[in-house]
């Protein structure tokens, strides 16, 4: 992948927008002399290219200095294919003073892509300077527009994989959601002609949904960024951390469910009667990975519990209650060392009252000694998924991902998947 700083207009809607930005860019030419132009990554090497006014440059990645001289490009080779680096350019003048930083997070490409999560191995680079904040990411196949919020708030529309913002504070953290569609037709998945008219009619006969909701797939990529007064520090305080907890719970949002099987006897399930909400004892199933990194190799343990699954009549009279095995929930520790973990979680738990098809998920988690994670994930839509993290130095659980369930018609293999990723960048 090849990034190109985005220093034209990047396709964001409004003539305001667009003056607003232009005399950013001419404020910002007058104060940041150091730009990165462009990155090229492959398997095993990264290459800078940036322009500046100083006569010395350095560049370090993660601490370790592997460029010095007055040249305005650098190669690091002998990485790892797949991996995310983090790297410091610093501009220094005739008296070997760093003048301006440069902080940038990028990844080497990866061979065989994930069949599954296509945003799994997707490069993703994301520079912090002084004044602005900027994001490339690989284009999707299929999708011809990308939604960008920041901290919860719509900030631009898109088409290519790039974006940069300028309305940025130097204390202040910010959190980048990109969101996307694109049809099942050109899903992963093979999806044939067929499937994607069945999605589309199961979609246009459940109440509250549309077609293009049940034949299109949907993605949020994510990365949240600290202020850039710390991002930007020479180098990153270690974690004190040692202990953390991820949680993945399903949950039923509505106290009562019709079945979609309108012919069966038991009309009614009961479900959650809640909201999003990490520390609630009311779910169909909950997943808790425990990881402490204080032993030489990080022990890690999965603490898995399922709901009770209540069915009702016509007149919502009570008929029967079982619980759905645990043995759908399962961990695998890919690569475990004493600075960073691999682990997947897959998930498949049906009702155990019917004929029903699962409930599926499939997490890769990322989590290193230093607090950098990256998690990427793909689910039904279908009942509501959350996701949280806990280390041992937070009181309260900090949101990874939330999707609301579009019923339960959702879990068919037909209708479309959600697609979704989050790094940290501290």
């Amino acid at each position: 992948m090849l990034y190109r700083y985005p220093i034209a207009a990047a396709c964001l809607a409004g003539a305001a927008w667009l003056s607003l930005k232009r005399r950013r860019q001419q404020r910002l030419a007058r104060i940041n002399s150091l730009m990165i132009k462009s990155i090229e990554q492959k398997e095993n090497e990264i290459t800078f290219h940036w322009k500046g006014k100083e006569e010395t440059y350095n560049v370090y990645r993660e601490g370790e200095l592997i460029y010095s001289g007055s040249d305005s490009s650098a190669t690091d080779t002998g990485l790892i294919a797949g991996k995310t680096y983090l790297y410091t350019v610093e501009a220094l003048d005739a008296n070997k003073r760093v003048m301006e930083r440069i902080k940038v997070q990028t990844a080497t490409a990866t061979k065989d892509k994930s069949a599954v999560n296509i945003l799994q191995d997707l490069i993703v680079t994301t520079v912090v300077t002084e004044s602005l904040i900027s994001m490339e990411w690989e284009p999707i196949d299929g999708v011809e527009e990308y939604t960008v919020y920041r901290n919860g708030e719509r900030l631009a529309k898109v088409r290519e994989g790039r974006f940069v913002d300028y309305s940025v504070r130097a204390d202040q953290a910010y959190t980048y959601s990109i969101h996307a569609v694109r049809p099942l037709l050109l899903s992963e998945k093979g999806m044939s002609e067929e499937k994607f008219a069945a999605a589309g009619i199961i979609g246009f006969f459940k109440k509250g949904a549309t077609e293009k909701e049940a034949a299109f797939e949907r993605f949020r990529l994510t990365k949240q960024i600290g202020s850039l007064r710390s991002v930007l520090k020479p180098e990153p305080p270690p974690s004190a951390e040692t202990e953390w907890t991820i949680r993945y719970m399903t949950f039923l949002e509505d106290k009562w469910l019709k079945n979609p099987n309108f012919f069966s006897p038991l009309r009614y399930f009961k479900g959650d009667g809640r909201g999003f909400d990490a520390d609630s004892v009311s779910y169909r199933t909950k997943a808790d990975i425990l990881i402490n990194y204080d032993e030489e190799i990080p022990t890690i343990r999965l603490v898995k519990d399922v709901g009770q699954t209540k069915a009702y009549g016509w007149l919502r009279r009570f008929k029967k209650e079982d619980t759905a095995s645990e043995e759908g929930i399962k961990l695998e520790k890919e690569n475990v060392t004493k600075e960073k973990l691999f682990l997947q979680l897959a998930h498949s738990v049906g009702n155990p009252l019917v004929t029903s098809p699962a409930i599926d998920y499939k997490v890769k988690i990322l989590l290193c000694k230093s607090g950098f994670f990256d998690i990427s994930g793909i689910h039904d839509q279908s009942p509501h998924h959350e996701v949280y993290m806990k280390n041992s130095s937070q009181a309260s659980w900090q949101p990874l991902h939330q999707a609301e369930s579009k019923g339960l018609e959702w879990l068919s293999e037909t209708m479309a998947d959600q697609f979704w990723r989050l790094s940290n960048f501290k």
